[in-house]
């Protein structure tokens, strides 16, 4: 491993445009097992709720749509660039009870306890998800609920198998690895659930499975490896010449489309439990 692979700190994926169209994709094609996640956590009308490492808003908007009118929901970044699109974003659906927070997500306070504690693609990216999901429940009331959703990038593939998609796969994967980040966090998120002192999380989980060249995961599987690229060659993994960032995602859609393939985008697996009634 590089000496200097566990340097690597905050987010790896940056906050460019690339990144930002990256996230657009994931969340139309994970937008519906979101929702999901959300509903089977018992997100509902009323509740106050907070969601660490917002981005561009995806989740946080979601949530707002959960709690409704009455509730209120705040998300929380450390990034200014995606958080200015999600102030836009709630502006533009008019969704007054939302707001946006620029701060550390794991030193965060809330004004007040919060019912629910929400947070998608996140845990993967923290040095410590336990002690991460300790201060979540730290956040919420009594019987709050705290939730958490991420990815296994290990279980993404494609029938046939293609050239350029398991290169990437393996740049990226290898550079998350190299960074000291999680590649299966999906797959942990019930041990992490454990460690933190809380119950058996309620899971929900979501696969989706695309045919051709136009599928939305093709971006993301660009993006990956685009919005990482500073990253992937910090580490020493493969160069920018390898990889031919400009062409990456026409290439690899073209592949896609000569051999007519079916591709498996990871798994995400969401996870929610209940804190206990009283404090120990």
């Amino acid at each position: 491993m590089d000496d200097d692979a566990h340097l690597v700190v905050g987010y790896v994926l940056g906050s460019t445009d690339p990144e930002m169209a990256r996230l657009a994709a994931t969340s139309r094609l994970y937008g519906a097992m979101t929702g999901a996640w959300l509903d089977a956590a018992g997100v509902g009308p009323g509740m106050r709720v907070a969601d660490l490492g917002c981005g561009p808003g995806d989740v946080t908007l979601a949530a707002a749509r959960c709690v409704g009118p009455t509730g209120s929901v705040v998300g929380v970044d450390d990034a200014a660039r995606p958080l200015d699109r999600a102030r836009r974003r709630a502006r533009d659906e008019h969704l007054e009870t939302v707001t946006f927070e620029q701060g550390d997500v794991l030193s965060w306070e809330p004004a007040e306890p919060l019912d629910a504690v929400v947070g998608r693609f996140i845990l993967m990216h923290l040095p410590d998800p336990v002690a991460a999901v300790v201060r979540a429940a730290e956040l919420v009331r009594p019987g709050g609920i705290v939730a958490f959703a991420d990815v296994a990038l290990t279980t993404r593939g494609s029938l046939p198998e293609l050239p350029l998609l398991t290169a990437s796969k393996g740049w990226f994967i290898e550079t998350l690895r190299r960074a000291g980040r999680s590649v299966d966090m999906a797959l942990r998120l019930a041990a992490v659930f454990h460690a933190a002192g809380l119950p058996d999380p309620v899971l929900t989980s979501a696969a989706p499975a695309e045919r051709g060249g136009d599928a939305v995961g093709w971006s993301i599987v660009a993006g990956d490896v685009t919005s990482s690229l500073p990253v992937i060659e910090r580490t020493g993994v493969t160069t920018a010449a390898e990889i031919g960032p400009d062409t990456f995602e026409q290439r690899l859609r073209a592949q896609a489309a000569a051999h007519d393939a079916v591709l498996l985008n990871p798994l995400v697996v969401g996870a929610s439990a209940r804190t206990p009634l009283s404090r120990a």
